[in-house]
């Protein structure tokens, strides 16, 4: 990037200098008389000094260019992200969720846990599939899943940090110009130990508790009618 901009630079110097010495010629013209030679010779000079102002256009549009198509890959670059975070209604259970935040799509992503985590009865995050090759992750899209309660991990002996290695491509893996993306985030559960958390209710869980409530009435009136026969 410093070289880009060093060349773009040297090449609006080029350009001033050249509308400097045009100026400069021209001034001289004015005011002082001159013989067919000197004219030859300074058209000379302009076509020269045109070809320098040419240049510098020239090197200053290249890396124009360059760096606005450098900025327009940048934004279409995927940005895979892995956290542990508390279930939103729920502070008693640890989700994991994946996500891509760029601007393009992922592809071939793997996670490798450092030191690795339990994950079940007789199992560990690293020997997931999911883990092990995931063939697409689409720009915006999360993937969760539930990793073990809190207060369990929190009582057990298992690693309370680890470190995440994510590695994706901007390109499936087999294409020519693939090149893998590592990125690594330190994954701490004691990071919101302790906090408080109020469970929040919203139309879904309205929605469940009218269809829990209408079971009841069904029942009951079930058993209404079987008192009376």
């Amino acid at each position: 990037m410093r070289t880009v901009n060093l060349m773009k630079l040297v090449s609006l110097v080029l350009i001033l200098m050249a509308i400097w010495a045009c100026f400069e010629i021209t001034q001289l013209l004015l005011i002082m008389d001159f013989k067919e030679s000197f004219f030859s010779a300074l058209g000379s000079v302009a076509t020269l000094v045109a070809s320098v102002t040419g240049i510098g256009v020239l090197i200053f549009t290249f890396f124009t260019l360059q760096e606005s198509r450098k900025q327009r890959e940048s934004a279409e670059e995927p940005i895979v992200t892995i956290r542990l975070v508390p279930e939103m209604k729920n502070n008693n259970f640890f989700y994991f969720t994946l996500k891509n935040t760029g601007g393009g799509p992922a592809y071939d992503i793997s996670v490798k846990f450092n030191p690795d985590l339990p994950y079940g009865d007789d199992d560990t995050l690293n020997n997931l599939n999911m883990f092990k090759r995931m063939p697409l992750l689409d720009k915006n899209e999360e993937v969760n899943f539930l990793f073990d309660s809190a207060i369990d991990y929190y009582e057990s002996n298992n690693p309370k940090s680890t470190i995440a290695i994510v590695t994706f491509y901007k390109q499936p893996k087999d294409s020519k110009r693939a090149k893998p993306i590592v990125r690594e985030f330190e994954i701490n559960f004691e990071e919101r130990k302790g906090q408080m958390h109020l469970i929040t209710r919203d139309m879904n869980d309205l929605v469940k508790e009218i269809q829990e409530l209408k079971h009841v009435m069904v029942i009951a009136n079930l058993r209404r009618e079987g008192k009376h026969d």
